[in-house]
């Protein structure tokens, strides 16, 4: 699977989605399984209008 760096503080508020997932589930789940889940959320919902603005 491809993997890149993700920085210290994105990686932190990931944790803290797993951990409210977690809570919420009332059972283990895997950070890969909520690293995805948010991505795909994310991209989902990406709008070209944000990435003119990332390209500023």
């Amino acid at each position: 699977m491809p993997t890149k760096h993700i920085d210290e503080d994105t990686w932190k508020a990931i944790e803290k989605e797993m951990v409210k997932a977690v809570v919420a589930t009332q059972k283990p789940i895997k950070d890969t399984f909520v690293l995805k889940k948010l991505i795909e959320i994310g991209l989902k919902n990406v709008t070209e209008k944000d990435y003119k603005e990332w390209g500023k």
